[in-house]
């Protein structure tokens, strides 16, 4: 089976949105050097997929296979996951890259 098979999951895209800009909110992000911790973790939870910071965790609901944590620049994902064309997202991570939707980030296993 495809690596990609392992993390492959569709989600709502307002959902999404929603969850990675609670994420990266000033109150739910740590201090980290001289600035704020830079990255969310992608986890698979009851109902679906959970977006997660230091100090926050938004479960949204999804369908497919999530088999690790994953973990991606918060920041970018903030400013790209509302130009994604559609109502829903495909994610899939493979080896070094998350993609959404085809648009690929660099992202890596926690």
């Amino acid at each position: 089976m495809p690596e990609s098979q392992y993390w492959l999951m569709r989600v709502d895209k307002r959902d999404l949105v929603e969850a990675i800009g609670t994420a990266r909110s000033r109150p739910t992000l740590r201090r980290k050097g001289g600035g704020f911790e830079p990255d969310v973790l992608l986890v698979a939870c009851a109902e679906g997929l959970s977006v997660r910071s230091s100090n926050a965790a938004m479960d949204i609901p999804a369908t497919g296979a999530w088999a690790s944590p994953i973990v991606a620049n918060g920041a970018m994902l903030r400013r790209l996951a509302p130009k994604l064309s559609g109502p829903a997202v495909e994610l899939c991570y493979e080896t070094g890259r998350l993609l959404l939707n085809g648009t690929s980030v660099p992202a890596r296993e926690a």
